[in-house]
């Protein structure tokens, strides 16, 4: 996993620790597991264009993006036991449920993922 940060596009940070999968394990895990995922963390998945929440222990955001990480769209508080599939998207970010209202995203805002140093 690469720990890195999301930039909104006028370069504000919106998310500092957001972890971005390297393997295949990795990206079937995603989220799977956690008990809680704490504001400011999220899980970038790529490549990736469907997830489930199946024997997840809570609901989270889905921000499907494409490959210039422009929003797709966003699937709030999806709860455990559910499928979202984009066939558009090239990579979705996991977040805490209730983390896209809060940072205001929006179909068609752009993100930047920035590797920590």
């Amino acid at each position: 996993m690469i720990a890195g940060e999301i930039y909104d596009s006028s370069s504000s940070i919106l998310l500092p620790h957001i972890g971005k999968t390297e393997t295949f394990g990795e990206r079937s895990k995603g989220l799977l597991g956690c008990r809680k995922v704490e504001e400011g963390h999220g899980l970038l998945i790529t490549p990736c264009n469907t997830v489930h929440t199946f024997f997840m222990l809570m609901a989270i955001d889905v921000i499907f993006l494409d490959k210039a990480n422009t929003i797709l769209s966003i699937k709030k508080n999806m709860k455990p036991y559910r499928f979202a599939m984009h066939l558009k998207a090239a990579s979705v970010l996991e977040l805490r449920a209730g983390q896209s209202d809060l940072l205001k995203l929006a179909t068609g805002a752009h993100l930047l993922w920035k590797q920590r140093p």
